[in-house]
C-alpha cells in the first residue's frame, strides 16, 4: 500500500533531469559502500529504524524507488525528528540548498542538521575534513565511531590535510568517542604516529594506557 508521504513535495521525483541519483552516482555510492565494509552510515541509520534491505533501497534508481524509500522512512519506527534527519540527508544530494528550506520548514535543530551534514560528507567522501569539524561539536552524539573512523580512513580526498591521519587524531581528540574495538585503537595509534614526529611519543604513551 502506498503512503502519501509528507516529504514528497521536497523532491522533484517527476523530473528526471534533476533526479540526483542519475548515472554515474549510484555506482559511485556503491563503490563508497564497498570501501566501508558494505555498509554506509545511512544504511546503519535506516536499519536502526527497522527498515529492511537498506542497501537495496538506497540509493533509489528512479522515482518509484524514491517513493519506496520515502514510504519506508515515513512508516519506520523512528520519531518525527529522526525521520526528518533521514530526509534532510537525502535532499543534500540535490546540491541546491533545498535541505535548508526543509530544515526551516520542519524546525530541525542546528545540531541535528550538522550531524546529518557530517554523515553525508563521510558517506559520500566529500569534504571529510568539514565532517570532522562538525563532529567536534559537543552537542552531537558520538555513536558509530568505528564506521566514522573507517569513513575517514578511506576518504578519497582529505584537503586541506595531506593525509587522513591528522583527521583521525582530530576526530578522536575533539569528539572523544569511546574506542572499544581493537581495530579502532590500532587506527588511532597509527594515526598518532604518522601525523608528525612529535606524535610518536603520544602514540607510545597511548599504547601504554
Amino acid at each position: 500500500m502506498e503512503v502519501d508521504s509528507p516529504y514528497l513535495q521536497y523532491f522533484d521525483s517527476s523530473n528526471p533531469d534533476v533526479f540526483p541519483w542519475r548515472d554515474p552516482r549510484p555506482a559511485e555510492i556503491e563503490q563508497r559502500r564497498a570501501l566501508l565494509g558494505d555498509s554506509l552510515l545511512y544504511d546503519v541509520l535506516l536499519q536502526c529504524g527497522n527498515i529492511r534491505e537498506a542497501d537495496l533501497m538506497y540509493p533509489p534508481l528512479d522515482s518509484v524507488g524514491l517513493n519506496r524509500l520515502l514510504e519506508a522512512i515515513t512508516t519506520s519506527s523512528y520519531d518525527t525528528l529522526k525521520k526528518d534527519c533521514l530526509i534532510y540527508y537525502l535532499l543534500k544530494w540535490y546540491m541546491d540548498g533545498r535541505e535548508l528550506r526543509f530544515q526551516q520548514d520542519r524546525c530541525i535543530s542546528p545540531q541535528f542538521a550538522k550531524l546529518a551534514d557530517a554523515y553525508w560528507c563521510l558517506d559520500s567522501g566529500n569534504n571529510v575534513a568539514y565532517a570532522v569539524s562538525l563532529l567536534s561539536d559537543c552537542r552531537l552524539n558520538t555513536d558509530y565511531a568505528s564506521k566514522i573512523l573507517q569513513a575517514i580512513a578511506s576518504a578519497p580526498n582529505t584537503d586541506p590535510y595531506p593525509s587522513y591521519h591528522p583527521l583521525i587524531v582530530k576526530y578522536i581528540r575533539t569528539a572523544k568517542p569511546l574506542l572499544t574495538e581493537p581495530q579502532d585503537l590500532d587506527t588511532y595509534i597509527i594515526a598518532l604516529a604518522s601525523s608528525n614526529t612529535n606524535s610518536l611519543f603520544d602514540a607510545w604513551q597511548f599504547q601504554r594506557t
